[in-house]
């Protein structure tokens, strides 16, 4: 296999497009009516807009997709995205061997995490 690729299924391709652009900072490589692919880094993700509503679940191994993004200061990115308005899963950040994260939610409502790795 090859480099894997994300694919994300979202309710509004126009929000999600605005959201992963101006609030997360990725960069744009494709745009069509019906889908958009995006690059964070070296990743790349694929992003369609579905037309049956999300199920809810509760952050877990019953999660659908989950993006780690990393940072160099997480405190300061949290702060930043609850500017723009992003909800955020935890009230403070969690710790585990690698690192510190916090999980937040994109506008379809999927659950991504922004991940401080121990230095």
């Amino acid at each position: 296999m090859n480099s894997p690729l994300t694919l994300l299924v979202v309710k509004n391709i126009a929000e999600s497009l605005h959201f992963y652009i101006e609030t997360l900072g990725l960069k744009l490589l494709e745009q069509y009516d019906d889908c958009i692919k995006l690059k964070s880094g070296a990743h790349e993700i694929i992003m369609f807009e579905g037309t049956n509503k999300a199920t809810e679940y509760a952050h877990g191994y019953n999660a659908n997709s989950t993006l780690l993004f990393t940072v160099d200061d997480l405190d300061s990115r949290i702060k930043e995205m609850k500017s723009f308005g992003v909800q955020f899963v935890h009230d403070s950040p969690n710790e585990n061997r690698w690192g510190r994260y916090s999980a937040f939610k994109d506008p379809s409502g999927i659950v991504h995490e922004l991940f401080q790795l121990h230095v």
